[in-house]
């Protein structure tokens, strides 16, 4: 079953890379959703402890990844609105 963790880890990481390799190039976050990525973040955080703490690479190296992905994301995100490129405002904070 472990094969199943690592192909459901590594297909979740490639759902995020596009998106944080564009952020990181581009440098725009105006699509990016601040609250939806936020939770994606604590999700992965929450996921990769619960995977180190069963001792279950499968689990806690996927959102490891995915943890420094989103964070990447927000970071640029939150730099965006700090320096004035956009505003926090809606449903796309």
């Amino acid at each position: 079953m472990e094969i199943v963790g690592f192909i459901a880890g590594t297909l979740t990481l490639i759902g995020y890379l596009p998106q944080a390799i564009k952020t990181m190039r581009t440098r725009r976050t105006k699509d990016v959703s601040l609250l939806a990525f936020t939770l994606i973040f604590a999700s992965a955080l929450l996921w990769m402890i619960y995977g180190i703490a069963r001792k279950a690479p499968e689990i806690y190296l996927a959102n490891g990844v995915v943890v420094i992905c989103t964070a990447v994301i927000v970071g640029i995100k939150l730099r965006n609105i700090l320096i004035g490129k956009e505003k926090s405002h809606g449903a796309n904070r």
